[in-house]
């Protein structure tokens, strides 16, 4: 079987409801387009907030990230994590479960992050609860060549970054996590309604998961490999997750601080796609999966991931 293949595969399943997709103001509509345009500036306090946390965060969570960890501890701060931010990111949305096929991206969507920022959480929040899939490009602190890259496209080194190139919206590229989050939902989210709990709770929960994962996914570690040239690149990995599952956050902490692309293929609770996980990784398996193509290895224990 080609495991490499069968990851990659579309994001969509078809379903037998007709779609409820709703029509949003037109003004709402040119908003998005001229945000993505980059028209808007950031909100100044958010990032200053997190200019000014992710130092403190760094000099707490100094050390070999290499180093071998108490597992217990791991595990239990990423669990209270998940359960700080209850119940975004677990459950697909039951419109998206029935989204039709064509309705779904047909190239695939990129979202350069770094897994300890509260405002990309949400944006990885809504994805899987749209049931999409994205490939994820991590730009942490000291990153050797993502972040280069949305400087290049977007003018600014902020995060999130998405670009979608299915849309006039967002080929361009996007920043601005809540801008991101409503388009995701106005372009795929076959007429679901909009959580605003994604956006409303950042500000009294959405620091959490950051604050009990001091130091791990923030920034790139210092003996990471270099990227290969661009005549021998790597290939990106394939996470099967979903974004509130505690085991799933240690592998893409861990992917984020190798600065190794990767496709996040997400499968939450109810998602029709966990039947493509179970083709690659056999009956009974669960998230984090993680398929290697430029191993050919799969492997489906968080701890032997990281």
């Amino acid at each position: 079987r080609n495991m490499a293949a069968v990851a990659l595969s579309p994001n969509g399943i078809a379903a037998g409801r007709p779609s409820r997709k709703a029509k949003r103001p037109a003004s709402r509509r040119r908003l998005l387009t001229a945000r993505a345009a980059g028209s808007n500036e950031d909100k100044p306090t958010a990032q200053s907030v997190l200019s000014f946390l992710c130092p403190l965060l760094k000099a707490f969570g100094a050390g070999d990230a290499a180093a071998p960890r108490n597992r217990t501890l791991e595990v239990a701060t990423s669990g209270f994590a998940s359960i700080a931010r209850l119940p975004f990111g677990s459950k697909v949305d039951e419109a998206c479960i029935a989204r039709p096929a064509s309705a779904a991206p047909k190239e695939r969507i990129v979202l350069y992050e770094f897994e300890a920022c509260p405002f990309c959480r949400r944006v990885r929040e809504a994805l899987s609860q749209l049931d999409l899939t994205v490939e994820v490009r991590p730009c942490p602190k000291d990153a050797v060549k993502h972040r280069a890259e949305v400087e290049a496209m977007g003018g600014k080194l902020t995060f999130p970054f998405l670009v979608d190139p299915n849309t006039d919206a967002g080929k361009g590229g996007m920043y601005e996590s809540e801008d991101i989050c409503r388009y995701l939902y106005d372009t795929y989210g076959n007429g679901a309604e909009f959580p605003e709990g994604i956006v409303s709770t950042t500000v009294l929960t959405g620091w959490m998961p950051t604050l009990l994962r001091a130091g791990r996914g923030m920034t790139r570690y210092a003996n990471a490999a270099t990227h290969r040239k661009k005549d021998d690149p790597i290939e990106p990995l394939t996470l099967y997750n979903y974004e509130g599952n505690q085991f799933a956050r240690l592998a893409r902490e861990a992917l984020c601080e190798l600065e190794l692309p990767y496709v996040l293929f997400n499968c939450g609770k109810g998602s029709p796609r966990r039947a493509t996980l179970t083709e690659v990784a056999g009956e009974g398996a669960s998230v984090p999966y993680l398929v290697d193509p430029n191993t050919g290895r799969g492997v489906g224990e968080s701890e032997e991931i990281v």
